[in-house]
């Protein structure tokens, strides 16, 4: 079978393979508000860059719209994920959103749990069969749609920010694989501080800025750079490690509960195959190299998280936060 070329493949969103300077804007540091940042890295037409003051990395210039990215076509995001909405397969990630809702029941067992960044509402089903009260935020009108119609899901079509939601009302607020798409992370954690009970708990699940820098150098080394959206900063805007994580939360009233690295997530290769058929898990044959690959990467990710605090191999970090005042025992 011919391999597929990456433009071959129909996206649902509104990325594009290159910004033109119209299609960018800059910013300043989403951390420290400061100007003065070192470029570390470019891919489409954009930069990823280094905040000399408070070393968060981020991109600058970004995206105009960035947070816009899932405003896409209904039919080909339907399309695309159809044979999970009719049963016939499982999500690829389906055993990473069963880990992380076990991972969360060790600390809220039930309650009302609202997730932010639903899209198509995969996580926030499977959250409900988990036993949770659930509810969910999904700016995209098109994702917010899907997720209503084929899992029967509350939805609010709206950013987080204007979806005018009850305060100190939620157990659990989520935001898996949403947060690092975030433009402005101190206004939506402000709101989520609002949104959360007292003794509630906030998670939050984002790629490790320490092993893109780690992936970026070894790619450069192999040369294969320019063939990899090593950063994927069309749509990640901003880049954590735990510590300018700590300090990016911190600074908006939570602490830092517990930090773990989940389990990785391994991405099909059908879109460079077939076409739509991204979403549903491949077969080991076919992917094997990168899945053993992906797994000693966690596990050397693990050992060095329990060693520093601060590790280089983990494709992913989790959160888990509660509020400074909070001294309620879980």
């Amino acid at each position: 079978m011919e391999k597929l070329r990456r433009e071959d493949y129909i996206h649902g969103g509104t990325q594009k393979d290159f910004y033109s300077e119209a299609e960018r804007e800059y910013c300043k540091c989403p951390l420290c508000d400061a100007d003065n940042y070192v470029k570390v890295y470019e891919e489409r037409g954009l930069s990823v860059v280094r905040c000399k003051e408070c070393s968060l990395t981020y991109v600058n210039p970004r995206a105009v719209d960035a947070e816009k990215n899932y405003f896409g076509d209904t039919s080909i995001y339907y399309n695309e994920a159809m044979l999970i909405f009719k049963g016939k397969k499982k999500h690829h990630r389906d055993r990473n959103y069963e880990y992380e809702l076990r991972q969360i029941k060790k600390i809220k067992k039930t309650g009302k749990l609202l997730d932010v960044g639903t899209n198509m509402g995969f996580f926030l089903r499977k959250a409900r069969e988990f036993g949770f009260e659930t509810e969910g935020v999904e700016p995209s009108p098109s994702l917010s749609k899907i997720a209503r119609e084929n899992w029967g899901l509350n939805i609010h079509t709206a950013f987080l920010e204007e979806a005018n939601l009850p305060k100190e009302h939620y157990d659990v607020i989520t935001l898996i694989d949403v947060f690092e798409h975030v433009t402005q992370p101190k206004k939506m954690l402000r709101t989520v501080f609002d949104l959360l009970k007292t003794d509630g708990i906030v998670v939050i699940k984002v790629p490790n800025a320490n092993y893109n820098y780690l992936k970026m150098k070894l790619a450069q080394r192999l040369g294969k750079a320019h063939k990899m959206d090593i950063w994927d900063c069309y749509e990640h805007v901003v880049h954590y490690n735990t510590r300018t994580f700590s300090k990016m939360v911190e600074s908006c009233g939570f602490k830092i509960k517990k930090c773990i690295i989940p389990i990785p997530i391994h991405t099909p290769v059908w879109a460079h195959l077939v076409g739509f058929y991204y979403q549903y898990p491949s077969p080991f044959i076919l992917d094997w190299k990168r899945i053993l690959l992906r797994n000693l990467f966690y596990t050397i990710g693990k050992i060095e998280h329990y060693l520093t605090g601060n590790p280089h191999f983990a494709p992913d970090l989790m959160f888990f936060l509660e509020k400074k005042e909070s001294n309620v025992s879980q």
